[in-house]
């Protein structure tokens, strides 16, 4: 099972990476990440989130 801090981290790096890209990573998103970090959602459950936020479909 991943723990807190590795599941930080990877939130952590990909907030960096959107960085790189002259990105913001909204107040928002962080608090749905957030959800990952604590283990009350999975990345899956996250990821699935924000596109629905910003309506982005997955075909």
């Amino acid at each position: 099972m991943e723990t807190t801090t590795a599941r930080r981290e990877r939130v952590e790096q990909a907030v960096a990476n959107e960085r790189l890209e002259n990105l913001v990573v909204s107040e928002e998103s962080l608090r749905i990440a957030d959800n990952y970090v604590v283990g009350t959602a999975s990345a899956s459950q996250v990821a699935a989130e924000i596109r629905e936020r910003y309506g982005i479909t997955v075909k």
